[in-house]
């Protein structure tokens, strides 16, 4: 059965009268009595689909089995009892788990046109002579499921949602990756355009960086960033600064003479920064600086 935890805010039950509440009793006895032999069907007629049948292939007939049984008992109690919340909680976990294999939104309308005449014809053999309450019940039947694709819906959009985001967060961690040179040195490229979020992570990943490492020095090289703005200027600062704090020494390269007119036009003070020209020139100072620390604490040492 599907964890409580999984969130259903926001998916009320489908608002029934009584005659509707009755309607889908009738239909749970009539899909309820014929529901192993629907779902058989379904299978059969699913398996040339472009992606449920490769799905259904994959995933082992116990497996199968066992998600018919508890997607059947949720059902029951959804359309009998009026137990509606672990049965949204159920197709939530489900449309999430489809979406990130790959299942497509549209898939799950394809399956749809394949149950709904299986269970259609079920019920004009059980209530064909009862027009009016065969009408109720197919009218119930249509909010169940507009109910479901309605939840399978969001699922998928805050299943996609949320790899968005993880790709995303990838893609910064792999724009702001921090170098080791050697010991003690740390190389940080700077590539692309920095935002207050990104600014933030690399600040982060600098110092979690010069605390594993034990850095003296830190190159920080902006040679790929288009345009530097005050905000960008003084987040650089920020992050020399908390460098500092930690006793490593920061050192700027590729600072062009666009970018320095900029900083100058804009009134940003970067005095306290150390800079150097080009990315080379940064190296072999921040070489110097780390055999020179080096040097004085062997020395110290003696």
């Amino acid at each position: 059965m599907a964890s409580t935890a999984v969130q259903t805010d926001g998916h009320r039950p489908p608002d029934l009268t009584s005659g509707e509440r009755r309607a889908l009793e009738d239909l749970w006895r009539v899909y309820g009595a014929h529901y192993d032999e629907i779902t058989e069907e379904t299978k059969v007629a699913l398996a040339d689909d472009p992606e449920f049948g490769p799905l259904i292939r994959s995933i082992p007939e116990a497996v199968l089995e066992e998600q018919s049984r508890t997607s059947k008992e949720l059902l029951r109690r959804a359309l009998m009892e009026g137990d509606w919340q672990p049965y949204f909680a159920d197709l939530l976990q489900q449309g999430a788990g489809y979406a990130r294999m790959g299942l497509s939104f549209a898939s799950w309308f394809r399956a749809l046109s394949v149950v709904r005449p299986m269970i259609t014809r079920r019920l004009r053999e059980a209530f064909g002579a009862e027009p009016d309450r065969l009408l109720s019940v197919m009218d119930a039947m249509g909010k169940w499921f507009d109910s479901t694709m309605g939840v399978i819906g969001d699922a998928y959009l805050s299943a996609k949602q949320e790899t968005i985001l993880e790709q995303q967060e990838a893609i910064r961690e792999l724009s702001t990756p921090v170098l080791t040179l050697m010991d003690g040195l740390l190389l940080l490229p700077v590539v692309g355009v920095i935002d207050s979020h990104r600014a933030r992570q690399m600040t982060d990943q600098l110092l979690q960086a010069i605390h594993q490492y034990r850095a003296k020095v830190v190159v920080i090289d902006i040679t790929g960033v288009a345009a530097v703005d005050s905000m960008v200027a003084n987040h650089l600062l920020q992050a020399v600064e908390a460098a500092g704090l930690l006793g490593a020494a920061a050192i700027v390269t590729g600072v062009s003479a666009e970018v320095a007119q900029t900083v100058v036009k804009i009134g940003v003070d970067l005095s306290r920064l150390r800079t150097v020209g080009d990315l080379r020139g940064g190296l072999a100072e921040a070489m110097r600086l780390v055999g020179f620390r080096l040097g004085k604490a062997e020395s110290a040492a003696d």
